[in-house]
């Protein structure tokens, strides 16, 4: 894909932090969600998250925005995976990527959103062919394949 617009050298675009969580169902698949990106003009496959409100912790916005774009209850407990920043040759942004475990089963068929759960081999091979992208998630994904 070639970019119809060019950065001007030294152009550094700052972005707030984002948190987003690495759930594992009690099937032990990833729950993942749909999203339309406007760059891309199409849906991508990620972790739930988002960007960290004023006064809130990583972990809280992970959790909120899990709950937010997954109607599911939000985990009780979650840890930190680790930090990542994305692309720091034009930007200073930082996604907090943590992981949970849900004491249920998801059902997407049950869910009016544009949730998706994939065993973690589905996972990978999503990864493998292109069909998952967002930095965070593959390396959520691949974080959770070597564990």
């Amino acid at each position: 894909m070639h970019a119809t617009r060019r950065i001007k050298k030294g152009t550094v675009y700052i972005f707030e932090d984002s948190a987003c969580l690495l759930c594992i169902d009690r099937g032990d698949r990833i729950v993942l969600v749909r999203q339309f990106r406007e760059p891309l003009a199409r849906e991508t496959l990620e972790l739930p998250g988002g960007n960290i409100q004023q006064g809130e912790s990583a972990l809280e916005a992970a959790l909120r925005e899990f709950e937010e774009e997954t109607a599911l209850p939000k985990p009780s407990t979650a840890s930190l995976l680790f930090s990542l920043d994305l692309d720091l040759s034009t930007s200073i942004h930082r996604t907090h990527v943590f992981r949970a475990r849900l004491d249920q089963d998801v059902d997407p068929a049950s869910q009016d959103l544009p949730l998706i759960v994939l065993t973690k081999d589905d996972a990978i091979q999503a990864v493998r062919t292109g069909s998952i992208s967002h930095a965070p998630t593959v390396a959520a994904i691949l974080s959770e394949a070597l564990a």
